[in-house]
């Protein structure tokens, strides 16, 4: 499949369909929200969700809400520094590594869903810093709203963690990595389908809850990216 700058059919119907299951997830786990958010309080008594400009669908910005998985520096509860993470990261909790590996930091994004800023799946929202809606490549990812989680959670994150340098990251992740990300979030707008979201969910399920970081599905959905968002070090 060849990326397509139009938006995919299952993308313009998909929003209903998201806000509905998002209120029955947000239902579920919404103890397990309440205990975390009393774990993460414990810790250091910041609070325990913050949130994070974004940029949204047609460059709208946004907050987007998480978890509270570094040490806070101010009131707001946000880390200082800078808004990328790397692997070994000294800001992140002990908890909220813990919350990072398994995503539980993202699921106050439900809420996000449910206002409409967010789908469930989608491409993964950015920092405004990074964003230039002047571009080619952003331009085709803006033309839908992100989502909580995506494809580049699951084909980008390990080598995005490696690849960025304790120095200089930004540079790298500008130049390097968010170009592998947007070829990624392009092809999703342009080719989404009830079986490309079945394999995502599927895959996301297999890595991050039973923690199989590689599986055959992972491998088929690599396998239909185009070859510009496939360099060596995004191999599967």
């Amino acid at each position: 499949m060849s990326a397509d700058p139009s938006v995919s059919a299952w993308l313009r119907v998909r929003s209903p369909i998201d806000r509905t299951v998002a209120l029955a997830a947000l239902v579920v786990v919404s103890p397990l929200l309440v205990l975390l958010g009393i774990a993460i309080r414990r810790g250091d008594r910041g609070p325990a969700v913050i949130s994070l400009d974004r940029v949204g669908q047609a460059g709208r910005p946004f907050r987007l809400y998480k978890l509270r998985t570094m040490v806070p520096s101010g009131a707001d509860g946000r880390a200082a520094g800078s808004t990328l993470t790397s692997f070994d990261d000294r800001r992140v909790t002990p908890l909220g590594g813990a919350l990072r590996r398994r995503r539980l930091d993202e699921l106050p994004q439900l809420l996000n869903v449910l206002r409409g800023d967010m789908l469930l799946l989608g491409p993964r929202p950015e920092s405004p810093g990074f964003v230039d809606a002047t571009s080619r490549g952003w331009r085709d990812v803006l033309r839908v709203r992100p989502g909580i989680a995506g494809p580049t959670q699951l084909l980008v994150a390990d080598w995005e963690g490696r690849a960025l340098p304790a120095a200089d990251a930004e540079r790298v992740y500008r130049e390097e990595i968010l170009p592998v990300k947007l070829r990624i979030d392009a092809w999703y707008v342009a080719n989404a389908s009830p079986r490309i979201d079945a394999m995502i969910a599927l895959s996301l399920v297999e890595r991050f809850i039973l923690g199989r970081p590689v599986t055959r599905v992972h491998r088929r959905l690599a396998g239909m990216l185009p070859a510009a968002a496939q360099p060596s070090g995004l191999a599967p």
